[in-house]
């Protein structure tokens, strides 16, 4: 991940908690923004002394971040998450023509190991109205059925009790 800057390349180091990472080229500083990596709340420091919020380098932060919040608004940032995520397989980067970003180096190969999450994919299917499996029916429970039954021959006794007197 750490990359070895050319002299004049400027530099970028995140802060979190105290731990401090680093050196970063502007560009993949904006990227590692855009994908959650480096978050809004950490800081930042070109010269690893002087630290200010991400928010405060409006210059690294990514286009995709301002703008009036909106449904449309969301789904251009979600876009552009996916696009700038290097872990997306080979095979996938050379069907749309893309390479790793440059100073990123391609870390590993063989499949993605990601794995879906079962609840985020369950709710994509709530949303999309798509259900795999019908939900679970809770059966009566016999204490139920017991009492339901002792209330019914109560009444009827009760009713049938007042009638022949």
């Amino acid at each position: 991940m750490n990359q070895n800057p050319g002299p004049d390349s400027p530099t970028w180091y995140a802060r979190r908690e105290g731990k401090v990472r680093g050196p970063y080229h502007p560009d993949q500083v904006t990227r590692y923004i855009l994908l959650g990596r480096i978050r809004l709340g950490d800081e930042l420091s070109e010269d690893g002394q002087r630290w200010q919020p991400v928010m405060k380098c409006s210059e690294l932060l990514p286009e995709e971040l301002s703008g009036e919040p909106s449904w449309d608004h969301y789904q251009r940032l979600v876009m552009a998450r996916v696009n700038a995520d290097e872990r997306r397989s080979q095979r996938r980067r050379e069907a749309d023509g893309q390479s790793p970003p440059a100073g990123v180096a391609e870390r590993r190969a063989g499949t993605d190991r990601r794995r879906v999450d079962s609840n985020v994919e369950s709710f994509t299917c709530h949303l999309m109205g798509m259900t795999g499996t019908e939900p679970r029916r809770e059966r009566p429970s016999p204490l139920r059925t017991y009492l339901l039954a002792t209330l019914l021959v109560t009444l009827l006794v009760a009713w049938f009790g007042t009638a022949f007197r």
